[in-house]
């Protein structure tokens, strides 16, 4: 059988694989610490989504560009936690996840021998979404010992004139690192140069901390027009499986969005964005917490899993600032990242991500999150430790 030649690079997610079969090894009875857990969707989101499935509207389509009432919530959010402004029927349309919107923004705008700049290591489907649109993906190192930063040099040597765009995760994934105004705005003044489109995974806006505070690429001067924003209830709202998400961006790149999103998924289920609009009107998360409550506690959660990574003899691991991702180390142990990923589900039963997944920035590296409480994260600290015991490292 011969595939289309955009497969040729193209596997499934390595972290759905592994969530996967971390749920098939529960459902047999084996014991995995994976640091997940998180606090119930907000009761006020499953009411609210009730309603509509129990009203005959609540079966029909919604309007393509998304529920005005869920639209106008965000255009609210926007302008009083983003600091930008963008009308509900022009600049605006909710998507079945933030996933969904990034790829059908990248479908809007980029063509086959186009160029896209994004962070190496960085999210593990931004590389293949760039790839099924057949445009190049072009890594940017972002470097351990400056914080898991990159230079504004770094990204202006790799421009060329095939470059459309610059692809950020602002807070990171995996690493955890915030992007502050200053280096928002030299990225910004490149864009500008070089009149390139920024597309900003804003997925963990709400997370940062130590009193960091977080800033939206499209409050800056001159950037509204120029950014494509994604943002979603996935994370401080622990309603991942809702799929809804939005972009915001100029009307010209909305209407050729929306051409596509008709196409593709006709709109996200009608009764899930009646749920989403009221939890944003709340602003109420997981566990029918205040945000602000959440944040604080995954500051403690983020303290308690770095903190007893860097108690572990041959581990280090940079003091994420935000999102809730630990990134530690581990090339100590002389073990490449898919192999201890697999050492320490099979030994220690925790479950984490292979660095190598989010590419080749990523090895030597793996992925934790503390989405949990500190009693779990250290009952799976304790596993860890004990199993990375039996491993020799350099210099023991």
């Amino acid at each position: 059988m011969k595939f289309a030649n955009r497969m040729a690079n193209i596997i499934s997610s390595q972290s759905l694989s592994i969530i996967a079969e971390v749920k098939e090894l529960r459902r047999t009875g084996v014991d995995v610490v994976d640091f997940g857990q998180q606090g119930n969707t907000p009761t006020i989101a499953r009411v609210a989504a009730g309603i509509v499935i129990n009203d005959a509207e609540g079966s029909f389509y919604s309007n393509s560009r998304g529920l005005p009432i869920l639209r106008q919530e965000i255009a609210d959010k926007l302008s009083t936690e983003n600091g930008f402004e963008a009308d509900p029927d022009t600049n605006i349309i909710i998507t079945v996840g933030a996933k969904q919107g990034i790829l059908t923004a990248l479908l809007a705008l980029i063509d086959r021998d186009d160029e896209v700049l994004l962070d190496d290591p960085g999210w593990i489907s931004f590389a293949p979404m760039v790839q099924i649109t057949g445009a190049t993906p072009i890594a940017v190192p972002l470097v351990e010992e400056n914080s898991f930063r990159s230079t504004t040099e770094s990204f202006r040597q790799r421009i060329t004139a095939r470059t459309k765009l610059i692809i950020l995760c602002n807070p990171h994934n995996p690493t955890g690192r915030c992007l502050s105004r200053e280096e928002l705005s030299e990225i910004a003044t490149l864009a500008q140069e070089f009149d390139l489109f920024v597309l900003m995974d804003e997925a963990y806006e709400h997370f940062s901390y130590d009193n960091k505070k977080f800033v939206s690429m499209a409050s800056l001067p001159g950037m509204a027009e120029r950014t494509i924003t994604a943002q979603t209830v996935s994370k401080i709202y622990n309603m991942a499986g809702w799929r809804v998400g939005w972009v915001v961006a100029n009307r010209n790149v909305i209407d050729r969005m929306l051409a596509i999103h008709t196409h593709l998924v006709s709109c996200p289920t009608t009764f899930a964005q009646a749920g989403v609009a009221a939890v944003i009107s709340a602003g109420i998360g997981e566990g029918d917490l205040p945000l602000g409550e959440i944040v604080a506690n995954y500051e403690t959660q983020r303290n308690s899993m770095v903190n007893g990574l860097r108690n572990i003899d041959g581990l280090s691991c940079f003091m994420p600032e935000g999102a809730f991702f630990a990134f530690p180390n581990i090339k100590k142990f002389g073990k490449n990242s898919v192999d201890m990923s697999r050492y320490l589900l099979d030994q220690a039963r925790v479950s984490t991500i292979p660095g190598s997944a989010f590419g080749e920035g990523g090895e030597g590296h793996v992925r934790v999150v503390f989405k949990t409480n500190v009693k779990e994260i250290e009952r799976g600290l304790h596993r860890i430790a004990e199993a990375l015991s039996k491993l020799k490292f350099d210099g023991k």
